[in-house]
């Protein structure tokens, strides 16, 4: 029997070995590894309560920071390590995840620490499975445990895949060296078993996948095919165009979607949603060809929803303003394409914060107080030495010139990294800056604030009311005036310099007289000279109640309730984006738990592109960001859409409140880029080529006012109600007689023409009769020839002499008889009464004196009345 026994072992061990040398004999075939989407560290779809580490230096290094791409905070109340450190003093380092169900994975995807100055990341490593935590099988590769091989840099990601799938629950990764400090972020690939306990594999059980929709992401190419196939399968209601080119000359493409997509109608606002501003942040990309996708089928199916906002709005959608980005992200891959991997456009540039300031541009006219008297609130013009900056990119230039071509009302880009939605002001000042409030920098303001009555337009209606009056020389040390230069008379004033007055007054120290009377800075009001009331309200925002800002808090837009009520539109509609117990993507929940907040609190940046859309358009923007994982799996895009399409839809009829109308002239033809301005809101809009406008607001009621060049200013009453559906608010404008009166005192060197007086006391006329002939004179000519300058000086000074003459004489009269008083004569002024005679004019005497009429027609001053 042990014989027999000892037969059949030989046996047994020839046939194995008989085996062993036909496999050895058999081609090798390749298995490719199984391919399984992340699990979730960089999304947060992994929690940290899922998450367990041997040890950690600090607790800003703690295990919750080891997500893929976990960004560093240098906020000193908030700050944030990059990554995952353990305890340096542990002989023993390890990092755990628990996927609380049975997982089959298929690799690891590590990075180092996210730094400025370090350099810190992990080079080799072992991972590890179990099933309950305890007991624990380190990957063998047949002949020892396998080392598997980590990072060369910080920032890098480095996928390792595993030849066969581990079933287990949990995994873990013991780090075995490294540069620097032991830190490390990373990702695990897995396909979890299906559970029906599983919350998310509830919501992906409940999510089915709409046929007609294609989830996944498209390179440049694919793109433009699905536009295209959308553009042949709705021709009526769809139309393409490009933008412009990239860098590497790819066409920027848009998607206009509408009743007549062709032109703009009047009365029907546009809207914009753009993406792809970053290559590397795929979300919003794919939405937006989600979107044209659904809006197209939709339509055709009969969705009133869709319908309503077809042929209500004329929508833009931009699925890529950064093609060459987009294309270097793509090659990357989504979990291998890093944080900055397509970021920038090929020279470099990353276009949302590569516009002009026109923040300064604004706020510093607004802290000189010229704002919006001599600068307005909005369509604020590009400096001139930013319009041919090289530092704008080709794809900035073009976006500027597409929202330059269109009267866009409202709009969006999407964005990645974070989970809220950011409004404006993106750009961050303080309110107030210390030591402006000195005794000079008050009284400054205050003259600056004088000086900026005459400076705008010239008000016609303020003429002959006393500005202009002669006064007696000798009286001018008792009334306080300075004594003019022979060769600045001016209306018994001095002339002023180039950038004082235009009315002929000289500008008043502190504690100088004007008009005789020394007149306090608070009471220049209603004397003809100081700021009006209506002028203060300006200077505090247009009616804005004397509201002011606490001076530690930055700028606030003067649409930001309504910037909060827009980005709150979105945030709350979104599945998601208002869960924010566990905090933001890279620390603390930055929201207050609704999921909004002002960017210029969060992350201010100069340069904006919502902030410039604000400034120089009429568009209000705002930032979406759609997730923490900027370039996510394939797989997630179904339920990236669903958390998104109704935000979407419901953002787009956000478009439709406030007010809206046509602003025409007493004929009816459209006026064009007419001022629309609210009380109480320091930002104004422009009406369309077509003369239609669209101003968005909270429900309330508002006194609009419509200015237009060459017509009269209308103010109307305009309710915005809640219910939807902007209120109609159209104004007809009178023509004005400002645009010829502009023409005559631009051919008088922009000054006043001169008034002249009837009487010692009368009121001013800018006429003087002669027969049926209207005659106009005009002292301030700037284009005078030097001859003609010396022999209107020397007639001035002999009209002086004259008239001291002429006061001497009559003082003489109240100590002589009547009939001794001397006759005076005027021979040595005989060429030059004429010309002032008309000053001294007594009372009901109507006519010039001779040859006075004869002197302006040397002028050419001549005009009829009817040309005004």
């Amino acid at each position: 029997k042990e014989k027999e026994r000892e037969d059949r072992e030989r046996a047994q061990q020839r046939r194995e070995e008989e085996e062993r040398a036909k496999a050895k004999k058999r081609p090798q075939v390749f298995k490719e590894p199984k391919k399984c989407p992340p699990l979730g560290m960089e999304s947060h779809r992994i929690e940290s309560d899922q998450l367990l580490a041997s040890s950690m230096s600090h607790y800003r290094y703690s295990q919750g920071r080891a997500r893929l791409n976990m960004q560093a905070s240098d906020d000193e109340e908030d700050m944030r390590g990059g990554a995952w450190c353990p305890n340096p003093e542990d002989n023993i380092h390890w990092f755990e995840m628990d996927t609380r169900r049975a997982t089959e994975f298929t690799g690891i995807i590590t990075q180092g620490r996210d730094s400025r100055n370090e350099s810190d990341f992990v080079t080799s490593y072992y991972v590890q499975f179990s099933n309950d935590s305890r007991e624990w099988k380190t990957i063998h590769d047949g002949y020892s445990d396998w080392l598997f091989f980590g990072n060369s840099d910080k920032d890098t990601p480095v996928l390792n895949q595993l030849a066969e799938p581990i079933l287990a629950r949990y995994i873990r990764v013991i780090p075995q060296s490294w540069n620097g400090s032991c830190c490390m972020r990373l990702e695990v690939l897995g396909c979890p078993l299906p559970d029906p306990t599983s919350a998310y594999q509830r919501l992906q059980n409940e999510v089915t996948p709409v046929q007609y929709l294609d989830f996944r992401h498209h390179n440049y190419s694919d793109m433009v095919t699905l536009m295209k196939s959308v553009s042949e399968e709705c021709p009526n209601i769809t139309s393409m165009y490009s933008l412009g080119r990239s860098s590497n000359g790819l066409d920027i493409l848009a998607m206009v979607i509408s009743g007549n997509p062709t032109e703009h109608e009047i009365g029907e606002p546009e809207f914009r949603y753009t993406a792809g501003l970053h290559g590397n942040e795929a979300t919003g990309r794919e939405m937006v060809l989600l979107l044209l996708q659904y809006l197209c089928k939709e339509y055709r199916d009969g969705n009133p929803r869709v319908r309503r906002l077809v042929e209500g709005i004329r929508i833009h959608l931009v699925p890529s303003l950064n093609p060459d980005g987009q294309e270097k992200a793509l090659t990357a891959g989504s979990e291998l394409s890093g944080w900055t991997t397509g970021h920038w456009t090929e020279d470099g540039h990353d276009i949302f914060q590569n516009f002009p300031d026109l923040n300064s541009v604004l706020w510093e006219a607004e802290d000189k107080g010229m704002v919006p008297k001599l600068i307005p609130n909005h369509h604020v013009k590009i400096p001139a030495d930013q319009e041919g900056d090289d530092r704008i990119a080709v794809e900035t230039r073009a976006i500027i010139s597409w929202m330059e071509s269109h009267p866009f009302v409202l709009g969006a880009n999407f964005q990645g990294g974070e989970r809220l939605v950011a409004y404006p002001y993106d750009n961050h000042r303080l309110t107030k800056t210390t030591g402006t409030s000195t005794r000079e920098g008050d009284r400054e303001r205050a003259q600056s604030r004088k000086k900026r009555q005459y400076e705008e337009e010239f008000d016609l209606t303020a003429w002959g009311r006393g500005y202009d009056r002669e006064e007696p020389e000798e009286d001018y040390n008792i009334r306080g005036y300075q004594q003019p230069e022979e060769d600045q008379w001016n209306r018994g004033y001095q002339q002023p310099e180039a950038d004082q007055w235009n009315r002929g007054y000289q500008q008043p120290e502190e504690n100088q007289w004007n008009r005789g009377d020394q007149q306090p800075e608070e009471e220049w009001r209603g004397h003809g000279y100081g700021h009006r009331e209506e002028e203060e309200e300006d200077d505090r925002g247009r009616g804005g109640g004397g509201y002011t800002e606490p001076e530690d808090e930055p700028r606030a837009a003067a649409d930001a309730s309504f910037f909060r009520w827009l980005a709150i539109s979105y945030a709350s509609t979104h599945l998601s984006m208002t869960y924010t117990s566990h905090g933001s993507c890279h620390g603390n929940d930055v929201t207050g738990g609704v999921g909004i907040v002002n960017r210029a609190k969060w992350q201010p940046v100069t340069g904006s592109m919502n902030d410039f859309s604000y400034l120089h358009t009429n568009c209000l923007e705002l930032s979406v960001f759609l997730g923490c994982d900027k370039f996510p799996h394939q797989s997630e895009l179904v339920i990236e859409w669903e958390k998104n399409r109704e935000a979407m839809l419901t953002f787009m009829e956000q478009v439709h409140r406030g007010i809206r109308g046509v602003v025409k002239d007493n004929e009816g033809n459209p006026i064009a880029n007419a001022t629309v301005s609210v009380e109480g809101v320091n930002h104004d809009v422009s009406t369309a080529v077509t003369g239609d406008y669209w101003r968005l607001l909270n429900p309330g009621e508002y006194r609009v006012t419509v200015r237009a060049e060459g017509f009269t200013s209308l103010t109307k009453l305009c309710v915005v109600g809640y219910e939807p559906g902007a209120t109609t608010c159209s104004f007809n404008l009178a023509k004005s007689n400002w645009d010829r009166i502009k023409q005559i005192m631009a051919l008088h060197g922009n000054k006043p023409i001169r008034l002249l007086s009837h009487g010692n006391g009368g009121t001013r006329l800018n006429t003087v009769s002669n027969g049926n002939r209207r005659v106009v004179h005009n002292n301030g000519g700037t284009a005078m020839d030097p001859e003609m300058r010396r022999m209107q000086q020397r007639k001035l000074r002999l009209a002086r002499l004259h008239r001291l003459r002429q006061q001497k004489l009559m003082r003489s009269t109240t100590t002589l008889p009547p009939t001794t008083t001397p006759v005076p004569t005027t021979t040595e002024a005989e060429p030059t009464t004429a010309w002032y005679d008309s000053w001294f004019i007594g009372e009901g005497q109507t006519s010039a004196p001779e040859g006075f009429t004869d002197s302006i027609l040397d002028y050419n001053y001549e005009y009829k009345i009817n040309d005004y």
